[in-house]
């Protein structure tokens, strides 16, 4: 437990920040704290706003973060998921580019971009991100630019272009638990339930089974008419996720 003494030194240094205070150096010669500081510190305050749900309070930081210094791409790129999930459209698109002119390599940014374009029925735009993201060499995580294009092209729809997003993502990795679940759920609702259950036994055999996977693989088995393998992952679903909306789903079938 922090002594009262810390806190409140920790409250005047934030209120300093953002004041742009006079403070005290060497020498006992006076200076102030830079734009760039108390933006660092906005940006800090808006990011933690931003995961806790705070979204109003997350705005305001991360508004003045860019005031204070408007160099630094994150603070634009958290912005412009503030200004998405509050239905600002345009202004979100504003702050996602502006990112990306500050920082025309980061693959986070790139990907981010194309699902907040997919999500606005551009698909064409789209799918250009989600291509650079994967072709980044700097992003650690192609497979999920590749994943995020399949089902951008579901919604489309282009079930061709999604299912080879899909294989292309297990290319970049195997085994990729989330395209092996995508490509799973595609067979399925094209009534392929053998190649559904192929995909599905494969996920289950690579990873944790998730309770969308237990539930799919119930379903497929269901399909195919094999009760006892339904039972199976009936109850494994109920043995490892009892509270789940999957699990809840399987109990109102019976």
């Amino acid at each position: 437990m922090q002594k009262p003494g810390v806190i409140i030194g920790v409250v005047a240094v934030a209120l300093c920040l953002l004041a742009g205070c006079v403070t005290e150096s060497r020498g006992g010669r006076e200076f102030k704290e830079s734009p760039e500081d108390a933006a660092a510190y906005n940006l800090q305050l808006g990011a933690e706003y931003l995961r806790s749900g705070k979204l109003q309070l997350a705005r305001e930081r991360l508004e003045s973060s860019i005031d204070q210094n408007g160099k630094v791409a994150e603070a634009h790129y958290l912005l412009a998921i503030v200004y998405q999930r509050v239905n600002e459209e345009r202004l979100a698109d504003a702050a996602f580019r502006n990112a990306i002119r500050i920082a025309p390599n980061d693959g986070d940014v790139q990907n981010s971009y194309a699902v907040y374009l997919c999500g606005q029925d551009k698909f064409r735009q789209a799918e250009d991100y989600f291509r650079k993201a994967a072709r980044n060499p700097l992003y650690s995580t192609p497979a999920t630019a590749l994943v995020n294009a399949g089902v951008c092209m579901r919604s489309k729809p282009d079930m061709s272009a999604a299912e080879q997003y899909f294989r292309s993502a297990l290319e970049v990795r195997q085994n990729y638990p989330d395209a092996l679940l995508q490509l799973a759920v595609m067979k399925y609702e094209q009534d392929n339930a053998l190649g559904a259950r192929a995909f599905v036994e494969r996920l289950l055999s690579s990873s944790k089974p998730s309770p969308d996977a237990l539930l799919l693989a119930w379903r497929i088995e269901q399909k195919l008419g094999d009760e006892r393998a339904a039972a199976d992952y009936a109850d494994e679903l109920q043995s490892r996720y009892p509270d789940s909306r999957q699990a809840r789903a399987v109990r109102e079938r019976g």
